[in-house]
C-alpha cells in the first residue's frame, strides 16, 4: 500500500512533468516497448540493430545504455529503467536529432512507477516472466500483473506462447501476435539444429541461422521477427543481422586467453537464465562447466535456493562467492544458496589446490562446489582449476563496473577479473 501511495503521490506527478518539460517526444517517435524477466536487452539491441539495418534512423534506451547515431548515454549503474527525468531528455535528444524509431527496455519497476508515462508504443513484446523481484511485488501474480501493464499502452501486443506469463496475458489482452518453439504460434521455430558454432532454424518458411549457440536465443530473435514484421520491414534484415548475433557487453561477452579455456562473462542472475545459459552451454560443451556466482543482498531471498539448484543440475563445478552484497552478509547470502544445492553433492572445504583437484578426480559424476566469498578469489580458484576446452562463465554481474558491499561502490570488472586470473595462471 504504502509503494502504492508512492507511486501514485510521487512517481506519478513526476513522469508527468518531465513529459511536458520536454514537450512530449514521444508523441513525434515510433517506439516499440520490450519487458520481460529475462533477454530484454539482447532483444532490445537486436530490434535495434536490424532498425539501422534496414535504414531506419533509430535509437534504443536499455537499462544498460542509450545509444543513437554516433551518441551513447550511460543510464545508470545498477540495472533498472531510467528516472522518466533522463527517459524524457533522451527522447527529446532523439527528435531533435530526426530519430523516428526508438527501442526501450522496460523494465517492471519502471511499469509499477510509470517511468515511461505517456509513451504509446506502436508495439510492445514481452520476453518471458520468472522468479525474480518478488521482495518488491511479493507475489508472481502481482509481478505479472504488473508486467502487463506494458499492453495497457501499446497498439500491438506480441506474446511468448510457450512462457508461463502467455495464459494470463492473452487472456486479459482481445488481439495479440504469439511467437514460440513448443506450441503452435503465429512465429513458430522449427526444425531447429545446433552445433557448437551456430544454431539454424525456419520460421513461417524463412531459413535462419545465427552463430548464438544459446537456445534462448531463439526465442529473442522470434520476438524481434515479430515485432519488425508490424513495422512492416523486410525480414532479410533480421537474417542478415543474426548471422552475427549482434554483442551486448557483459551478455555472453567472451574473454580471450592462451589456455584454450571458454571464459564467459554472463548477466544471468534469475534461477531461469542461469538455467537457459548453462543448459544451453551443456549442449555444446567439450570439457566441464565450472560457474562463478552469487546474489545480489537486499533483493528477493526467495530465488536463491532455485539458483543453487539449477546450477548444481546443469553445471560441473560451481563457486558460490559475492555479487551485490549491499547490508547483507555474505555468510547469510551464500549460505540461502548452499541450502537449494541437493546433498548427494560434494562441498570442497580445502583451499589446498592438490587436494581440490583430487577431490575432483575422485568424484568424476558429482557436482562439486565452493563457498569462496571474495569474487576475484573465486575467479583465480575457477581458472587455477580450468583446463583446455572447459567454460568458465561468471554470471550476475555483467557489464557492470562496480560492486556494491555496504553503502559503498567499489570498482569492478568481470573481464580484468578474468583477465588477472589468467595471468596468476600464468605464473603457477
Amino acid at each position: 500500500m504504502l509503494q502504492k501511495l508512492k507511486n501514485i503521490l510521487i512517481h506519478l506527478p513526476k513522469a508527468i512533468f518531465y513529459q511536458y518539460l520536454y514537450g512530449q517526444p514521444s508523441k513525434k517517435l515510433t517506439l516499440i516497448g520490450v519487458t520481460g524477466t529475462d533477454g530484454k536487452t539482447s532483444t532490445s539491441n537486436l530490434i535495434y540493430e536490424v532498425l539501422l539495418k534496414s535504414g531506419i534512423n533509430a535509437g534504443v534506451i536499455t537499462t544498460i545504455n542509450a545509444k543513437y547515431g554516433n551518441q551513447e548515454i550511460d543510464t545508470g549503474l545498477h540495472l533498472t529503467s531510467p528516472d522518466p527525468s533522463l527517459v524524457q531528455k533522451i527522447l527529446k535528444e532523439m527528435v531533435d536529432n530526426d530519430v523516428t524509431h526508438v527501442v526501450c527496455e522496460i523494465t517492471a519497476h519502471a511499469l509499477d512507477q510509470y517511468r515511461f508515462y505517456g509513451c504509446y508504443f506502436q508495439v510492445a513484446l514481452i520476453t518471458n516472466v520468472s522468479h525474480e523481484h518478488l521482495d518488491y511485488f511479493h507475489n508472481m501474480e502481482n509481478y505479472l500483473r504488473v508486467k502487463g501493464k506494458i499492453f495497457d499502452q501499446a497498439k500491438i501486443a506480441i506474446l511468448n506462447k510457450d512462457d508461463q506469463s502467455f495464459k494470463y496475458l492473452s487472456s486479459k489482452i482481445p488481439k495479440f501476435i504469439s511467437y514460440g518453439i513448443d506450441k503452435k504460434s503465429d512465429f513458430q521455430a522449427k526444425n531447429i539444429k545446433t552445433t557448437s558454432d551456430e544454431i539454424h532454424f525456419s520460421v513461417n518458411g524463412l531459413s535462419i541461422t545465427t552463430d548464438s549457440i544459446y537456445r534462448y536465443q531463439i526465442y529473442n530473435t522470434l520476438a524481434a521477427l515479430a515485432a519488425i514484421s508490424q513495422l512492416k520491414i523486410d525480414p532479410k534484415y533480421l537474417i542478415e543481422t543474426v548471422k552475427a548475433f549482434p554483442l551486448v557487453k557483459g551478455r555472453r561477452e567472451e574473454v580471450q586467453n592462451d589456455f584454450g579455456i571458454k571464459a564467459i562473462i554472463d548477466f544471468a542472475h534469475t534461477p531461469n537464465a542461469i538455467k537457459n545459459t548453462l543448459a544451453s552451454l551443456r549442449e555444446v560443451k567439450k570439457g566441464k562447466i565450472i560457474a562463478i556466482f552469487g546474489a545480489t543482498g537486499g533483493r528477493d531471498q526467495s530465488k536463491r535456493p532455485e539458483m543453487g539448484l539449477v546450477t548444481a543440475q546443469l553445471a560441473d563445478i560451481a563457486i558460490i562467492t559475492s555479487d551485490d552484497t549491499r547490508n547483507e552478509k555474505i555468510e547469510d547470502i551464500n549460505k540461502q544458496i548452499i541450502s537449494g544445492i541437493p546433498s548427494d553433492s560434494v562441498f570442497a572445504e580445502t583451499n589446498n589446490l592438490s587436494q581440490i583437484k583430487k577431490i575432483i578426480k575422485d568424484n568424476p559424476n558429482k557436482f562439486i562446489y565452493f563457498n569462496i566469498p571474495n569474487r576475484q578469489d573465486a575467479f583465480n580458484l575457477a581458472i587455477k582449476l580450468a583446463q583446455s576446452k572447459d567454460v568458465v562463465i561468471a554470471m550476475g554481474k555483467g557489464h557492470e563496473t562496480s560492486i556494491l558491499h555496504g553503502n559503498t561502490e567499489y570498482p569492478w570488472s568481470e573481464s580484468q577479473a578474468f583477465r588477472l586470473a589468467f595471468s596468476l595462471k600464468n605464473k603457477s
